[in-house]
């Protein structure tokens, strides 16, 4: 038995979104505003288990279940670096049912841009499977910036 090659792949994400840098950085620090974006689609997906420890060497985990295929997806992360409203390092594994699937590396910058927050977000992918599921990746994450730009506008007119 032959194993697959392995996929390196990298993409990155700007956006500009109007809120401070310490609201944006809270999207991904509170457990509580990850919750509403960081998640699989309520209508497809069922969470399993949920738990974060936000600190340098702390791990998270987000495990959740597919109606459809009854995949079983796992995300275990671990924080390298911290700095509060500034930038924000982790690797991540993913599993699909059981099986390990890719190992990622992500960067998290933000910047203050007239009264709202420059962001900048990387990945570094390699994918164990040997294809290129960056494009997929990209497309998820692009849709999980869309939950937290909404998220912000939302909480920002409740202030």
């Amino acid at each position: 038995m032959t194993e697959a090659q392995l996929f390196h792949g990298t993409f990155t994400l700007k956006r500009i979104w109007a809120a401070p840098p310490h609201r944006v950085f809270d999207a991904w620090s509170d457990p509580q505003l990850k919750a509403q974006w960081f998640t699989g689609p309520p209508e497809r997906w069922t969470l399993l288990r949920r738990s974060m420890d936000f600190r340098v060497g702390g791990q998270e985990v987000l495990e959740g279940r597919f109606h459809e295929s009854g995949t079983v997806t796992l995300f275990e992360a671990r924080y390298h670096a911290i700095e509060p409203a500034r930038r924000l390092v982790y690797t991540y594994d993913l599993h699909h049912s059981g099986r390990f699937h890719s190992v990622t590396l992500s960067s998290l910058q933000l910047e203050s841009e007239a009264g709202g927050t420059r962001v900048s977000y990387t990945e570094q992918i390699v994918l164990l499977n040997g294809k290129d599921g960056t494009s997929d990746r990209h497309n998820g994450t692009e849709i999980q910036f869309d939950m937290i730009e909404a998220n912000l506008r939302s909480c920002g007119a409740k202030q």
